[in-house]
């Protein structure tokens, strides 16, 4: 008789606990993801393509956080021009000096998006991809770029605690900055040596347990 109730009552509880282990994100309320990682394992990705030369440049601080409420997500990213390396100590100082960048007039370079509708729920593991726009703001100029943005959420678990603790968002970004339209300028000696256009691309993980 005891083993026959135990049995019954494994068999109703089973559904719950597969319902436990496979949770999905909220479909209402808030959810806010920090990206704020101290291990600096994100990247910003940056590539100038000239006729003379190719220009390659890194970031691994990457500030910002994605709120996702009813299907809409808000966001805001910082990097700090002083983090950009091009692996050529000379060239760093060229692109941090008040001639490109400006480092110590405009020492971040932001990028913010608002109320931007997501094709489906966040769903453990499945991609979104979202075409849209969003502001950047460079060497005190904003404007607005098309973005395409790649995300997928993590519900937290054994494997995703070795990346971070919390559920995560990670969210992988490409875009076109043209150099000029922020107030940038090649001198004639550059113009062959320095792209017009810088491409971006951009791989972050955010968590619900990050602090900023």
């Amino acid at each position: 008789m005891f083993v026959r109730s135990s049995v019954l009552m494994l068999v109703t509880l089973m559904p719950l606990i597969a319902g436990a282990q496979a949770r999905p994100a909220p479909a209402a309320g808030t959810q806010t993801f920090n990206f704020n990682d101290e291990s600096h394992r994100d990247t910003v990705t940056f590539m100038l393509d000239a006729p003379l030369e190719v220009i390659n440049g890194l970031s691994n601080s990457v500030k910002g956080s994605v709120v996702v409420q009813n299907g809409k997500a808000t966001g805001k990213f910082s990097v700090p021009v002083s983090s950009l390396k091009t692996g050529n100590e000379a060239r760093d100082g060229h692109l941090q000096n008040d001639r490109w960048l400006d480092a110590a007039k405009y020492p971040d370079i932001v990028f913010e998006f608002k109320d931007v509708a997501l094709p489906a729920a966040l769903e453990n593991g499945k991609p979104l991809k979202v075409q849209t726009k969003g502001r950047f703001t460079i060497h005190g100029v904003t404007r607005e770029e098309p973005v395409e943005v790649t995300t997928v959420y993590f519900q937290e678990s054994a494997e995703t605690k070795n990346r971070a603790p919390g559920d995560l968002l990670r969210v992988r970004a490409r875009f076109r900055i043209p150099l000029e339209a922020y107030g940038i300028k090649r001198t004639e000696a550059l113009i062959l040596k320095v792209g017009e256009t810088a491409e971006v691309s951009v791989d972050a993980w955010g968590s619900t347990q990050f602090k900023l």
